[in-house]
């Protein structure tokens, strides 16, 4: 047989080199036919992926360049939506770190009546929960109550394992508990809340419809670096010098937004049951003091600002002062004469203080205390607050006697706001726990002049450059203030030996930006002290340390140069006078 090429010059089979005869076979052509339509199979599955890229090809070009209407909304509903299983909204700091949070948890109960064997169903659980005690177990699982909590706020790890159990008697409710991240760090400041999740301490009560109404969290003016900074030190200077308790308020002189707010001994709220009532006490905001010759910052601003006395007058503090029976002398024999304005503060005169405030006059220094803040419990967003305890008459006497820092008690966060007022240019802000809003109009109420506000830092300044502040002059910062060491008293009868040292405090002096109130509860007389316990030598060093560590993360840079050698508003405000 011969063979040849098609009429067309083709070959039927691909890769087949050898033609076909003029006239195929019928199986040659059926074979042909085959191949035929799978090429046609193939074009057919091919346009097919060709149009189905094109239309993923043409979306993507779409979205990338108009953006889609879709995918965005679903994103966004997804970003704010919540767990609708927690009822209690967190409280976080001024930076947004938590410090109170709800998680979901489960309670474990029983209808009693329906455990047919209770000394199984008690061992079971006893063995499984190691926290819980067989004997009173067992009591609870026989007393055929309807209603038996077995455990409450179960972790999924705990609840997971007494499903296990197989024992379909037991029942869990849904619920949630509350935690607190940074333990014992804003103690006083959050409270707590009860096994319910109502709050029934410090901000958790005080917010407690706010906290359950919305699902926002609680921001706090509160920064937890410097609260945490403020506790450490405040708990090394409470150690070292031996005392009892500890106090510290750190606020914004301009605004009295609290920043800090440190009460020691203090206690873990994730651990109530733990502690001690006494470790419960905010002795910053709760307590009420005596606090010594603190209380003469107040009274030389009343005295220069009703124009009582210029800043060069001489006061003599030589002679001592009898009211009712009682005598005021001057402790220290080198400040037994007279003295300019100035040296009553730096040297704590309480003679040329007392003779100050009976320049005064009863009426006139409670009308200016009472503008301090001093007078009535302070505004601040926390039910532990205490109220100042306030003479029976004010007399003459009381009045001298509050003039250096006796016969009137107040809290370390209520002076810490008066002091703000001296300081700000003479504007009173009550202390807040809320950081001031964008656009928020920062009210107060003007207690003394500008004029008696430059003033009085120059000579805080003073106290610290040359008087018994000189332990807290942080080179760069500027710090002025004015230290108090009050006796304490034991039902009612002054005890010798035994006060409570404070130092009420602001920097930078030129423009104060914050004011610190450091107290210490009976600090002892240690040898590094030279046997002493008074403020000088133990809470101006504290305040010394937490001043130079708070300083920085406040955003405050030292000065390049020592004061003394520019400070010229120190001059021009006593000269003013």
């Amino acid at each position: 047989m011969r063979f040849s090429l098609s009429k067309h010059g083709r070959y039927y089979c691909p890769g087949d080199e050898i033609p076909l005869p003029e006239r195929p076979s019928l199986a040659d052509r059926h074979a042909c036919a085959s191949l035929e339509q799978g090429k046609t199979r193939v074009l057919v599955a091919m346009s097919g992926f060709f149009l189905m890229f094109s239309v993923i090809g043409y979306r993507l070009v779409d979205v990338s360049l108009r953006g889609g209407r879709v995918e965005p909304v679903k994103i966004e509903k997804a970003e704010t939506q919540t767990d609708p299983s927690i009822n209690r909204a967190d409280i976080v700091d001024r930076n947004g770190i938590v410090l109170a949070s709800s998680l979901p948890f489960a309670d474990l109960h029983v209808d009693a009546s329906k455990i047919k064997d209770p000394e199984a169903v008690a061992a079971a659980l006893a063995e499984t929960l190691p926290d819980l005690n067989y004997k009173v177990l067992l009591k609870k699982l026989k007393s055929k109550r309807n209603f038996v909590y077995i455990k409450r706020n179960l972790i999924p790890r705990e609840q997971y394992e007494v499903n296990r159990l197989g024992i379909h008697e037991l029942e869990f409710e849904s619920t949630e508990r509350r935690l607190y991240p940074q333990g014992a760090l804003a103690s006083h400041i959050l409270g707590a809340t009860d096994v319910d999740g109502k709050g029934i301490a410090g901000v958790e009560k005080a917010f407690n419809s706010k906290l359950t109404a919305q699902k926002e969290p609680l921001r706090l003016s509160l920064d937890s670096g410097v609260q945490s900074t403020v506790r450490n030190i405040l708990t090394e200077g409470m150690t070292h010098y031996g005392a009892t308790g500890a106090s510290a308020v750190l606020l914004n002189a301009k605004t009295g937004e609290i920043v800090s707010l440190v009460s020691l001994p203090d206690f873990d709220p994730n651990n109530l049951n733990k502690a001690k009532t006494s470790d419960m006490f905010n002795s910053a905001t709760v307590g009420v003091y005596e606090l010594g010759s603190v209380m003469k910052l107040f009274n030389t601003a009343i005295a220069l600002d009703l124009k009582k006395v210029k800043i060069t007058d001489k006061i003599d503090a030589g002679k001592p002062i009898v009211l009712a029976g009682f005598s005021i002398t001057e402790p220290e024999e080198k400040n037994r004469r007279p003295l300019s304005i100035p040296e009553i503060m730096i040297h704590s005169s309480n003679v040329g203080s007392a003779r100050l405030a009976l320049d005064i006059g009863p009426e006139k220094q409670e009308e200016y205390l009472r503008r301090f803040g001093l007078l009535s419990m302070p505004n601040v967003e926390l039910p532990e607050r205490g109220r100042p305890i306030l003479p029976n008459r004010w007399s003459d006497m009381s009045t001298a006697y509050i003039g250096f820092g006796y016969s009137l008690s107040v809290s370390p966060l209520q002076a810490a706001a008066a002091a703000a007022a001296v300081v700000n240019g003479g504007v009173y802000h009550a202390p807040r726990l809320t950081p001031v809003a964008p656009g928020e109009e920062i009210i107060g109420r003007r207690v003394i002049s500008k004029k008696t506000s430059e003033t009085m830092r120059a000579i805080m300044r003073m106290v610290v450059l040359e008087g018994s502040g000189r332990r807290a002059n942080v080179p760069g910062y500027e710090v002025g203030g004015k230290t108090g060491s009050a006796r304490k008293t034991v039902n009612g009868q002054y005890v010798e030996g035994e006060v409570r040292t404070s130092f009420l405090s602001a920097f930078p002096m030129d423009n104060p930006q914050y004011v610190l109130m450091v107290m210490l509860d009976s600090p002892k007389k240690i040898k590094e002290t030279y046997n002493l316990n008074n403020a000088a030598w133990n809470v101006v060093p504290t305040a010394n340390k937490i001043i130079s560590a708070v300083a920085p993360q406040l955003g405050i840079a030292p000065r390049p140069y020592e004061y003394k050698q520019a400070a010229p508003y120190v001059k021009t405000a006593l000269n003013a006078q």
